[in-house]
């Protein structure tokens, strides 16, 4: 082959090669506005990607209750004005005598501090605890927390 027709060759392929390298430039097509009386659709809402992390979970922290003394031994010996000082004034006195029992009442249970005559004043003896459907509770401590706590948190007149 000639000298001549490989150089032609060589760069009408060398024309083409770069021509295919270039990118076409695309310009959006230009429209004008108009006004018109309907808004424009929102578009879509694109749903999350599968490899997007999930947002994480808000956590609302609460600072921890502070410790309170539910020993049902710190009432044993008080008299009427020691047991309401702890415990606030009873929903109910019942007299029997020669005892009184006192009963708090809370959510999921109810207490009975009963206090027995002891020479001219009375003293809490023992305490007991029943459920809302008024069967014997084992430990009286879950209660006594229960009202000593909303004791604590009660306004105060």
């Amino acid at each position: 082959m000639s000298r001549l027709l490989r150089s032609s060759a060589f760069l009408l392929i060398t024309a083409l090669a770069v021509s295919a390298c270039q990118t076409a430039r695309n310009e959006p097509p230009q429209t004008t506005a108009t006004p018109s009386a309907t808004p424009a659709p929102e578009p879509a809402a694109t749903p999350a990607s599968p490899m997007a992390p999930a947002p994480a979970p808000q956590v609302t922290l609460r600072a921890p209750e502070p410790p309170i003394n539910d020993d049902p031994g710190q009432f044993m010996g008080l008299d009427r004005g020691g047991v309401a000082a702890l415990l606030g004034d009873p929903a109910l006195i019942r007299r029997e005598e020669p005892a009184e029992i006192w009963q708090y009442v809370t959510s999921g249970c109810v207490v009975d501090v009963v206090l027995y005559a002891a020479g001219q004043r009375y003293a809490v003896s023992y305490l007991e605890a029943r459920d809302e459907t008024s069967a014997a509770v084992q430990e009286v401590r879950p209660c006594l927390n229960k009202l000593l706590r909303a004791r604590q948190s009660a306004p105060v007149s």
